[in-house]
């Protein structure tokens, strides 16, 4: 749904939902909230297939060499129980006292930052994951004055964006969207300012190329570009639950500047506590015009612990124009004659195959609609191009 400056029927309908949802936390304990958020993403979990095997799937990308399907299901079903509770509780954060949000938080490294902002601005990057709404205010809870700003796209529901901007700018929170210059935002950090960015999103192919768990992917430049434009410091910013209704802050300084140590440093944080990270986005998805440009991006020397995996389904051979150090190339046998849901097995069968999930299917460009629909998300190139001219 796009974000429209005219509210619809649906915007205003999801606004009063909104508002009443908060009427009613507003009169119930943080606990009481946390523990229904909690049974409210179990029967997520239940009840909505397609969320659960997307939540699987990115646990597989990130996981897949280090933990088995019973234990990736299992961390599944985790992250739909505590992401319920995060979500439910961050609408009840801004009608605490700061005494009653103290009460709830530790913070880790906190010193780093004080440290950090006597020299100049610094950039903290941030992932999507714990109760965010404490992390857009917890900084100015911590003792010390902090000019704080934060890098955001607005909410598609015009009505909501507008009250979760007025109750941030209430605290001092500088709001810059996305479309902010760059120019805008560095000289904010160049001026001491603590600009917090959350890096852990899809950018496509205009990304700059990374490592992300092993694997190639594009990560933000935005964290680094202006870290270096605003001649400021990295800093790490996560949160993580270690409680019922309790969480803790952390800050960590990132000592290069530069995307891939952003990418490292949220990778980190992501298996410092996984069943804490919003694993609901599609974050390896490849999509685009020319999809698999990117790879061009790798030095020859840099070591790609966990490639993209390719599965070509046509009779034909057909060969990408990247080594195999970058996207592995296998053939599997189908099918096209088979009805779609023998083809749907086939093709799950083919995607649990190996440890790692298909990121690319190749097949006869007559069959490229109807296995886009059968195989979910996954990028469906076709086998008769000639990839290599």
């Amino acid at each position: 749904m796009s974000r429209s400056n005219s509210p619809t029927l649906s915007h205003r309908l999801e606004y009063c939902a909104y508002r009443a949802f908060e009427g009613m936390f507003r009169i119930l304990s943080l606990e009481t909230v946390f523990r229904l958020g909690e049974f409210s993403g179990l029967i997520v979990h239940r009840f909505n297939p397609g969320r659960r095997q997307q939540v699987i799937r990115n646990l597989r990308l990130a996981f897949g060499d280090e933990k088995s399907r019973p234990e990736i299901e299992q961390l599944a079903e985790e992250v739909f129980e505590r992401t319920g509770a995060n979500f439910l509780t961050s609408l009840k954060i801004p009608f605490l006292s700061d005494e009653e949000i103290l009460g709830r938080l530790d913070f880790e490294g906190l010193d780093e930052v004080f440290e950090a902002t006597d020299k100049g601005g610094i950039v903290m990057v941030s992932p999507h994951m714990g109760n965010w709404e404490l992390l857009a205010q917890a900084i100015f809870l911590a003792e010390g004055k902090f000019k704080v700003g934060t890098h955001y796209r607005p909410l598609n529901n015009a009505l909501i964006n507008a009250v979760v901007e007025r109750r941030r700018k209430r605290r001092g929170l500088q709001l810059f969207a996305k479309k902010s210059s760059t120019h805008q935002i560095a000289s904010f950090v160049r001026e001491g300012g603590a600009m917090g960015i959350l890096a852990d999103q899809r950018v496509g192919g205009r990304g700059a190329a990374c490592l992300f768990f092993g694997r190639p992917t594009t990560c933000s430049p935005l964290p680094h570009l202006i870290a270096k434009r605003g001649k400021g410091l990295l800093v790490s910013l996560s949160c993580t639950t270690v409680g019922t209704a309790r969480w803790q802050i952390s800050f960590r300084h990132i000592p290069t500047i530069s995307a891939q140590a952003c990418a490292d440093s949220i990778e980190q944080d992501w298996r410092r506590s996984p069943v804490d990270v919003f694993w609901f986005e599609d974050r390896w998805r490849i999509q685009g015009k020319q999809p698999l440009a990117f790879l061009n991006k790798y030095q020859d020397d840099l070591e790609i612990p966990r490639p993209l995996r390719s599965v070509n389904l046509a009779p034909e051979n057909c060969e990408l124009p990247y080594p195999g150090r970058l996207i592995t190339q296998e053939d599997q046998e189908v099918d096209f004659d088979e009805s779609d849901q023998l083809l749907r097995r086939k093709l799950n069968e083919i995607a649990d195959s190996s440890t790692t999930p298909v990121d690319v299917f190749l097949c006869p460009r007559s069959q490229m609609k109807r296995i886009k629909k059968l195989s979910g998300k996954i990028l469906v190139l076709p086998a008769e191009e000639d990839y290599l001219s």
